[in-house]
């Protein structure tokens, strides 16, 4: 007997707040009418006489007295999980994103619902905030080694080659007659526009000018040219439905997703051909890259651990309002899709400002504009130390006959 009254009163603890509210204020009234009649009856029998001033009074103190005393213990029960759940809250905004919340033994099942979404909204940022961590520390290697890589090729190519100037100016200087000094200024233009041209080589690889100037799809052209020469991979483009330029940070998005991959198909598919397409259609860009590599197991695959390959591509277009797809298995080739609505892009560019007036997006330029007539879009990088016409020039000029 007595376990079955405790599991009933298990079980009308784990009520739902309106019901425990409504069943307490019932029992009071059912209760205080039963015991007032009864006495009102009693005291009526004894004392007909009475005017019962003194029964009314108590009638109201004790109806009182038991209606807050009650109520109090059965609201205080009932929001113990709201108490908790505040301090879960209090601690994390000191920073504290590790609380748990415990529902508790008279929890009613939607305070259960909303404890097991808070938690899993705490998870989910704790993962988050580890995850940008990562990124960060991620971006910092990236940095360090881009650098290291550019510092390595300037060491040596450029300083070898003005290395090598330096020595057949000295040689110059020492020249006995005219045609010796003709050969050793003949030697020092091949130099020089070599030099440029390594030059020309690692300022493009950092950011080519044509992407700024042309636009997404020549910059893409000329990438794939380079990448077929590079590794000896069939490569290929196809673009549709690209009939003005894109914004400037869409544009700039679409190109490193598309180096990225095609690094990474240099670095593990073992690919005989890879085909890059770009299309605009139906409000939205899509870029994919396809290979007939070795392919792997995507659900392997930690992007966590991947450097900022996968994990960069996929940040990246999320930045832009963008969704990233991966579709690979073993011995099928890889396949990358990036695709952008318009309208997200336009929405994530709004709210990014809204945030950060002079972030990375801020200098976007919508398609229209950049689609009108006007001057073109500088780059970055000093036009008149790397021209792509310059090599051409010099090599020209060195053709002519020595006496001219």
């Amino acid at each position: 007997m007595a376990d079955s009254l405790r599991r009933l009163f298990r079980r009308l603890l784990r009520l739902p707040l309106f019901y425990k509210i409504l069943w307490a204020n019932v029992a009071i009234v059912a209760l205080g009418a039963v015991a007032g009649t009864v006495i009102t009856v009693w005291h009526v029998v004894t004392f007909p006489a009475d005017i019962h001033f003194e029964l009314i009074a108590l009638f109201a103190v004790a109806g009182f007295v038991i209606s807050f005393v009650v109520n109090n213990w059965v609201l205080k029960r009932a929001l113990a999980p709201l108490d908790r759940l505040q301090d879960a809250v209090d601690r994390v905004r000191q920073g504290n994103l590790r609380v748990q919340v415990r529902s508790g033994p008279v929890s009613d099942e939607r305070f259960d619902r909303l404890i097991e979404t808070f938690n899993s909204m705490l998870a989910t940022l704790e993962q988050d905030a580890e995850k940008m961590r990562h990124l960060s520390r991620l971006i910092l290697q990236a940095q360090e080694d881009e650098r290291q890589r550019v510092a390595r090729e300037l060491h040596d190519e450029a300083a070898q080659a003005l290395t090598s100037l330096l020595v057949h100016l000295r040689l110059a200087e020492r020249s006995q007659n005219p045609e010796e000094l003709r050969q050793r200024i003949h030697e020092l233009r091949e130099l020089t526009a070599a030099a440029l041209e390594d030059v020309r080589r690692v300022a493009l690889d950092l950011r080519p000018k044509i992407l700024d100037d042309l636009g997404l799809a020549a910059a893409l052209e000329w990438r794939v040219e380079e990448f077929e020469k590079a590794h000896q991979v069939r490569a290929s483009l196809h673009v549709e439905g690209v009939t003005q330029r894109l914004p400037r940070m869409l544009e700039l998005v679409l190109y490193r997703v598309a180096q990225e991959a095609l690094t990474n198909v240099a670095r593990h598919a073992q690919a005989s051909q890879v085909a890059v397409t770009l299309i605009q259609s139906d409000g939205q860009v899509l870029l994919r890259v396809a290979d007939d590599g070795v392919g792997f197991d995507p659900a392997q695959v930690d992007e966590a651990s991947d450097g900022l390959g996968l994990l960069g591509m996929r940040e990246r277009l999320a930045m832009v309002g963008g969704e990233f797809l991966l579709e690979s298995a073993p011995g099928q080739g890889t396949q990358l899709t990036a695709r952008i609505p318009l309208d997200a892009f336009h929405l994530a560019r709004v709210l990014f400002q809204e945030g950060s007036s002079n972030g990375p997006l801020h200098d976007a330029e919508p398609a229209s504009s950049l689609a009108s007539p006007g001057p073109t879009p500088q780059s970055d990088l000093p036009q008149s130390d790397l021209s792509q016409t310059e090599p051409e020039e010099i090599r020209a000029q060195d053709s002519r006959p020595a006496g001219g």
